[in-house]
Parts: structure tokens; sequence; C-alpha cells
């Protein structure tokens, strides 16, 4: 595959490119003329994405970063939907399936790559689990055009979890995704702020950022990218290192106060509570209270996080809206406890179960809670597999943050925290609908599994960030 790639990188292979960017540029006026302003952007920087799919058929590290470097461009909406289902995430898929074909056929090196048995049967279960809770939809009427949608994405979205579970080779390949992710999730926001006056509420942006949902789907892209952030900087030793780290962790963290997503706020909070229970460490502390006095210190920053709290109680008509949400998502389950209602379906399903309002209002709202959701949704077979998936990687992750391996303990602690940061998150608001955000758990959960993968293979080289 490196051969081919290389062949269509020579400079005489590069008139596929001069055809690929007349074609683009032509997308690029046609959809402006439609007025679809973001299909056009996506036709301009087209080819530059074709080349980036060519240079990443030369290693499965490559396709996988390439994939973590557009994925907060997914979570802020900044790639179009459509764009998202059906080129990012199949072209993405194909890519890997390319790159990691020696091992599926048995190279060198496949017993190593392959799921552990223990965690292909949650796989299985989720896989089955959507299969009857689609048909338990189709047989009761419930079917809608999301519905086919949201499975085909957690499809695409089980896909990537298992090639980020078996791609990585060593430790230092999964740092450097993780870091990738980091870098690009400060780039896309401080993007995303000069675009949409985020924080302001006049941005330009329709939808997504801009939108309530879409805030808590960037707050939880932002939480966990926080908790990956503290990972890294724990087994950071340059100073000029530590200074960048810090200075993404402030993008980062001041972003998030101005999602004003109190579900994301209570997910870095058990991250950092975990971290700090877990690390006797001197530099964790700094960089806790420094977070601290940052967000304290700015002005606007501190109003928010106090009017935020201080509307935080039992009367909070948010607060009760979710109540409301649970109770109905109970009355679903009564009924749909075996085999569910459909991947993101309660929404619609409730109504059939007496929700007091209009369907054309509150469509949009889910359980406002990832585990009931789970439950509704895919029936106690999905629910089963996905705990059992979620929990098993949280265990093997700590294992190895207790083990307290060189190469490898404060990389497991970040995949744990955002993991951790997740569940919490998941308490209160179900942000897995959006695409980006069921893409951002796939990885972290295949990330998880490949880093206590090669620990336990000891497959660990190259120790610290340089």
């Amino acid at each position: 595959m490196s051969r081919f790639s290389s062949g269509l990188l020579h400079r005489a292979g590069l008139r596929w490119f001069l055809v690929c960017e007349l074609l683009c540029v032509g997308g690029f006026f046609a959809f402006l003329g439609l007025g679809n302003t973001r299909l056009a952007l996506v036709s301009l920087l087209g080819p530059f994405q074709v080349l980036a799919w060519v240079v990443a058929l030369k290693d499965s590290s490559y396709a996988l970063a390439l994939f973590a470097a557009l994925l907060p461009a997914a979570g802020i909406e900044l790639l179009p939907a459509p764009y998202r289902q059906y080129v990012y995430l199949p072209v993405t898929i194909l890519l890997l399936v390319l790159v990691t074909r020696d091992f599926a056929a048995g190279g060198v090196g496949v017993e190593r790559r392959l799921l552990d048995t223990r965690d292909t049967i949650p796989m299985v279960l989720l896989g089955a689990s959507l299969l009857l809770s689609t048909a338990s939809a189709i047989g009761h009427g419930w079917t809608n055009e999301n519905l086919w949608n949201q499975v085909m994405l957690l499809v695409e979205s089980m896909a990537i979890l298992y090639f980020f579970a078996i791609a990585p080779r060593t430790i230092t390949e999964v740092r450097n995704i993780v870091l990738t992710f980091c870098i690009a999730l400060s780039v896309a926001v401080a993007f995303a702020r000069l675009l949409s006056g985020l924080g302001d509420g006049s941005g330009i942006l329709v939808g997504g950022i801009t939108s309530k949902g879409g805030l808590n789907v960037l707050g939880a892209f932002l939480s966990c990218g926080a908790a990956l952030l503290l990972g890294i900087l724990l087994q950071t030793d340059r100073m000029p290192n530590r200074v960048m780290l810090l200075f993404l962790m402030g993008v980062v963290l001041s972003t998030l106060v101005l999602t004003k997503s109190r579900g994301a706020w209570l997910g870095l909070g058990a991250a950092v509570l975990y971290a700090l229970l877990r690390v006797k460490s001197s530099w964790l502390r700094v960089v806790v209270v420094l977070a601290a006095l940052m967000l304290l210190g700015v002005g606007s920053l501190r109003e928010i996080l106090l009017s935020r709290a201080s509307e935080t109680s039992e009367g909070d008509p948010s607060f009760l809206g979710r109540v409301v949400l649970w109770f109905y998502a109970w009355k679903v389950i009564k009924t749909n406890w075996l085999l569910g209602v459909g991947f993101d379906n309660f929404r619609y399903v409730k109504h059939f179960f007496g929700y007091p309002e209009a369907m054309s209002y509150s469509i949009r709202f889910h359980t406002h809670n990832i585990f009931l959701e789970m439950l509704t949704d895919l029936g106690i077979l999905g629910f089963v597999g996905a705990g059992w998936l979620y929990v098993r990687t949280l265990f093997r992750l700590d294992r190895v943050v207790r083990a307290k391996g060189p190469e490898s303990w404060a990389l497991s602690l970040g995949l744990g925290a955002a993991l951790l940061t997740f569940g919490a998150h998941g308490l209160f608001d179900f942000v897995i609908w959006q695409s980006g955000a069921l893409s951002l758990l796939g990885v972290l959960l295949g990330l998880g599994i490949s880093a206590s993968r090669l620990v336990q293979t000891g497959t660990t080289r190259a120790g610290r960030v340089a």
C-alpha cells in the first residue's frame, strides 16, 4: 500500500491532483451559487483532503491521526453533517481497512492486534441490540428519517472504535493521536470563536455551536480535551512544551466556561478529582491551581461560572424538564426493556407514551441521560454491551495508572479521565446524538483499549513527550 501511495505522490502521478482541484473549484462556485457556503468551503478544500487521504495510505497511524485532527471540526459543526456521514466517516473506515488488511489476513503481529474476547463480546452485544431495536421500531411503526441516519452513524462509530483499538502499534502512536486531537481542538475552537462570537450570541455559524444542544456537544469535546491535556502535561518534561500545553489548556478551559454547559463542567470536575486521588504530584496541583486562578481571575468567565452555579437547584427549569424526560423514559423502558425502540429514537417514540408537548417542538429532546437513553433505545442487550465496554476500559486504564509504568501511566490517566468526564456529563446530557460526539466516544474507548493492550504486551517504546 505504501508503494501505491508513493506512486500517487510522485511528481508525474500528481496530475490527478490537478483534475481533482479543477472539479472541486467548479463545485465551490456551484455550491456558492446555490447559497450553501459550507459545502462550498468543503469543495474548495477538497483536493487537500484527498491529498491527506493519499498520505494516510502510507501507514495506519497517519490515518488515525488524520481522523483525530478533523474530529473537533465535526463536533463543532464546521463540517457539514452530510459530509461527515457520507464522506468523512466512510472514507476513514475504508482507509483503515486498507492499511490494516495484512493483519486481517493473518500477517505478522495479527494476534496482538485483534480485539480481546472480553472486548469482542460487548461489541457483538451492541451490534445485535442495534439490529433488534431497529426491527422493533419497524414492527411498531416508529420509523423516521432520523432513525436510519443514526443507525448508520452508530455502525460507523463502532467501526472507528474497532480500528482505534487494534491499529496503534506503540504507546507513542497513541500519545501522538491524542496530542493531534488536542491541538486540533484548540485551533478549531479558536477559529469558531473568531467566526461565531461565542459568548455574546451574535454568531454567524448556523446551528451547531450557536445552539443550546450544540454547546453541550462542544462542552463534551472541551472537557474531554482538557482531561487528555492533563494526562499529557503530567508526562512532559521540557518547559517550552509545558508552556505550549498550558496555553492549549487555557484556550480549552476558557471556551468550556463560555459554553455554560454545567454537565461538561461536572464531567471535568470528576476527572480532576480522579486525577488528584490517583496521583501525588506537585506539578498536577500547580496545573489545577493555575487553571482555577485563570477562570476566577477573568471577570467575564467568573461571572458566567457564578451565575450558572446560582441557577442550579431543585427549582431549576432545566432540571425539572430533565426529571419529566426521565419519567417518560421509564414509561418507555417498562414496555420495551428487552428490544428497545431504536437508536436515538426515544425523542420520537416518547410522544406515543403521552409526552405532554407537541412533537414539532419537543422532537429534539432526548432523555438527557446517556445511561437511560442506551437502555431505552437499545434495550437490555445494548445497555449491558455498552456498559461492559465502558466500565471494563475504565478499570483497565486505572490498572495501568496504578502500576505507574513510566511510559504509559500519565497517558492512561488522561484517557481514563476523559472517559470518566464523558460518563459524568452523560448523567445530565445525551450528546452522542451528534455524529462528532458519537465518534469521539468511539475514539476514546478505542484508544483506551489500545493503550491497555500495548501495556499488557509490553509494546511501549518512546516514553516521554519531546
